[in-house]
Parts: C-alpha cells; sequence; structure tokens
C-alpha cells in the first residue's frame, strides 16, 4: 500500500504523516522481512515531513477522531506526538 502511495504521488505534498495504531498485523506466507513501521519509514524515506506512529486513531480501541480539511499543529517527539486544532 505504502508503494501504490508513493508511486501514484499521494506522499508528494504531505507536510507530515500520521499512521494510526496497527492491529492485528498477520505476515503472508513469505514473510516482509520487516516491520509494518519499516515499510512505512523506507517508503516515505526521500521525503522531509514527520512521521507519527500509533496515533490513536482508526481500528483501535481508543479511536479519535481526525477532521480532514483543518489546519492543525502536530508535535512529534521521541515518545509519543500530539495534534491540536
Amino acid at each position: 500500500m505504502m508503494l501504490n502511495l508513493k508511486r501514484s504521488g499521494k506522499l508528494a505534498n504531505l507536510k507530515a504523516l500520521i499512521v494510526g495504531g496497527l492491529t492485528d498485523m498477520k505476515d503472508n506466507a513469505i514473510p516482509f522481512g520487516k516491520t509494518a513501521e519499516e515499510i512505512i519509514l523506507d517508503a516515505v524515506k526521500d521525503y522531509d515531513f514527520p512521521v507519527c506512529f500509533n496515533f490513536p486513531a482508526g481500528h483501535v480501541e481508543r479511536n479519535l477522531a481526525l477532521y480532514f480539511g483543518k489546519e492543525v499543529q502536530l508535535k512529534i517527539g521521541a515518545a509519543d506526538c500530539s495534534l491540536t486544532y
């Protein structure tokens, strides 16, 4: 999926990338040889935007709403990240 986003140009104009919680990850019969985080970081290594992992949104128990099209401030620290509208 990340390679598809990169090749289609969807990553080119991002200011930042927020990745929600990754749950129930299952390896294929032929393992990728990398974690999901490593795959994502490899796909975005040519870009100069920050990446936030494990944001509480998506298919996780603590599923916070994200408002698309709003101006936000994203702070990414070594251990966490925060998003303010």
